[in-house]
């Protein structure tokens, strides 16, 4: 009698493991599985105040932008894509044009490296790739920036973006032009890197040097100078890939035309195994756009700071 109740005991064990990894396999094939088993650690976006269309007239400024266009977290075609910032926040007025460096096909037409400059450079070129990855140089850089868009959204901040796809085809003086026109607070590049030698690694930024030649540009060396350290600093503390530090380059055409606080971001070497990989992730891209966010955070306090002081001082 015993021995009957024990089989009919492990019986039903088994036919109750059975059922579980029945109803396993079927939440699995249709997805439910996963969204048992998973936290939702997103911070989706409120777009409920963000403006759509239109002619807006942002707070404090006599400056009118046409066209502004609803968030969605999609990718828009064309250039010059236009978000205004969350209604009765402290970042609203704060315009970051993000240029996503090069893109799909480069253009060998040529344009002046700055205004009235009888030098002469190539429009925009494709960039560099990845020595281990493959993974393209202008296609990493747009990948970076739209994630740095969600997150200055995220933060108030109204946002530019000089492209929102691969497939344009817009020169480096008409990046910047769009940035001056806007009048930007500052004009973020993103790039990433390339070497001869595989052995150099790490994020740099660059700003033009105090004798820029071109007297707009060099106007704002003080405060790109300080954007670059800053959006470095935080970029690399987030990161966690190593600091070349700041270089300040007078060549850069995107740079030369800038009317407004600018720096380039180089967030690593293509060249180097080891930074390439590292570029290639997800954690890495969503940390970079983090870091540079925290760059930008801390430029306004310093700005802020500065006025303060030179209130107090008059």
């Amino acid at each position: 009698m015993g021995t009957a109740t024990a089989k009919k005991k492990y019986l039903h064990r088994g036919v109750a493991l059975l059922v579980l990894l029945c109803t396993a396999v079927a939440l699995s094939s249709c997805g439910l599985w996963e969204w048992m088993w998973s936290r939702d650690t997103s911070n989706p976006i409120d777009t409920s105040d963000l403006v759509i269309g239109g002619d807006q007239i942002l707070e404090e400024t006599d400056v009118v932008y046409e066209g502004a266009v609803e968030y969605t977290g999609e990718a828009h075609n064309g250039t010059d894509i236009y978000y205004v910032g969350k209604e009765g926040g402290s970042n609203r007025n704060r315009i970051i044009v993000i240029d996503p460096g090069h893109q799909m096909k480069g253009s060998s037409d040529m344009e002046p490296n700055g205004p009235g400059a009888e030098e002469m450079k190539a429009e925009v070129t494709w960039g560099s790739k990845g020595v281990y990855t493959g993974q393209a140089e202008y296609d990493l850089n747009l990948r970076v920036a739209l994630l740095l868009r969600d997150e200055l959204i995220r933060r108030g901040y109204s946002v530019v973006m000089i492209r929102e796809t691969n497939n344009v085809d817009i020169s480096n003086m008409e990046r910047a032009e769009i940035a001056n026109r806007y009048k930007a607070d500052a004009y973020i590049r993103i790039h990433a890197n390339s070497w001869t030698d595989a052995a150099m690694s790490g994020a740099m930024t660059i700003s033009q040097s105090s004798s820029n030649p071109y007297p707009d540009c060099a106007a704002h060396y003080p405060q790109s100078s300080r954007l670059a350290y800053l959006v470095l600093e935080e970029f690399c503390a987030q990161t966690g890939i190593a600091k070349q530090g700041v270089r300040e380059m007078d060549n850069m055409t995107g740079t030369n035309w800038s009317e407004v606080p600018t720096t380039i971001v180089e967030m690593g070497f293509l060249s180097n195994t080891s930074d390439d990989r590292l570029m290639a992730t997800a954690y890495f891209r969503q940390e970079a756009a983090i870091g540079i966010a925290n760059g930008l955070d801390a430029y306004f306090i310093w700005l802020e700071t500065q006025a303060s002081a030179n209130s107090a001082g008059t």
